[in-house]
């Protein structure tokens, strides 16, 4: 299933205990039983699991004593939540979450079963064909704007009721801050600018974030290794860790890694125009994406270590802008 991505926060685990966590998930007995890592994760550790004639995803959560962005608070057990959440009120081509086991007894930490979605990921697809490229990423508009229609109670981390607010503004610089007091936990520098610099920054930005007055559900992770693909047509998405409660605008193919968003994704989400606000609310949140990927280098602590190298010059670049 592709190259495995070793970090420091994936907490893999034997096979006897794999098979222990897949009976008590699956509530029965299981003979013939193989693991097996996958790739696409760069955080928790994920497994397919065959079980007998059943097929299922197993998803660890990270180790207690490996340190963790401030961001990253209960990634698991959210997820699980979040699962069933969407599970419930949207229909998208989407993993059902099977089993949520906090209780230790076996692992020493949460873990979730959910079903397996057919595919492969997107990502390293080098065959696939322009105009099927171009209906898979008009699908994920369409599953985007599904997710964004569910209303959020506040701006914030889902998991963090303490960084709950009513004002975009202050979700997003609580965001950068967090962010900022990782690196700064790691003595990391951050390429062209100081940290007080870009705080400064984001305040300055306070009344163009707080054109975004209506906070919904928002999958900030969509890129292409979340998106399975299967005969040249999107078959599901995966991993809703990275969902917070925020500014349509912040899902992530508005801010994704081109030059603008693709014209697939905007017609499946149904919006092809901009005002000057929202252009500048998405370069914030280009920003923010590229520095929280620039900070997580020092934190994964990956085997490859060149492991997204080259964001700091995407960082660079798109800090000019501001």
């Amino acid at each position: 299933m592709g190259n495995v991505i070793n970090a420091a926060t994936k907490f893999w685990q034997s096979e006897e205990t794999l098979k222990k966590m897949t009976e008590r998930g699956l509530g029965r007995k299981v003979g013939q039983f193989s693991a097996e890592k996958l790739s696409g994760g760069f955080c928790s550790a994920v497994y397919l699991i065959h079980a007998d004639e059943e097929t299922v995803v197993l998803k660890i959560a990270s180790e207690e004593s490996v340190a963790m962005m401030r961001h990253e608070c209960d990634y698991v057990p959210i997820e699980a939540k979040l699962l069933k959440i969407l599970n419930d009120k949207l229909d998208i081509p989407m993993p059902k979450l099977l089993f949520y086991d906090d209780s230790r007894e076996i692992c020493q930490v949460p873990y979730f079963f959910m079903s397996f979605l057919e595919g492969q990921p997107l990502a390293g697809m080098n065959d696939i064909e322009p105009k099927e490229l171009g209906g898979i990423k008009k699908q994920v508009g369409v599953i985007t704007r599904k997710i964004c229609s569910i209303p959020a109670p506040r701006f914030g981390i889902p998991a963090m009721p303490e960084t709950y607010t009513d004002k975009n503004g202050d979700f997003i610089y609580n965001l950068f801050d967090m962010l900022l007091k990782d690196a700064e936990d790691k003595h990391m520098e951050i390429p062209k600018i100081t940290s007080d610099e870009l705080r400064n920054k984001i305040r300055d930005m306070k009344a163009v974030l707080d054109g975004a007055d209506a906070p919904c559900y928002v999958h900030t992770d969509t890129w292409d290794g979340n998106v399975m693909v299967k005969e040249g047509k999107l078959s599901g998405l995966v991993d809703y860790a990275a969902i917070l409660y925020g500014d349509p605008l912040m899902s992530h193919d508005f801010h994704d890694f081109v030059p603008e968003p693709r014209r697939e994704f905007l017609e499946g989400y149904g919006k092809t125009e901009f005002t000057e606000n929202e252009k500048k609310r998405i370069q914030v949140y280009r920003i923010w994406q590229r520095l929280g990927m620039v900070v997580e280098r020092g934190f994964r602590e990956y085997e490859e270590k060149d492991t997204y190298g080259w964001v700091l010059g995407e960082f660079e670049k798109e800090l000019e802008k501001i």
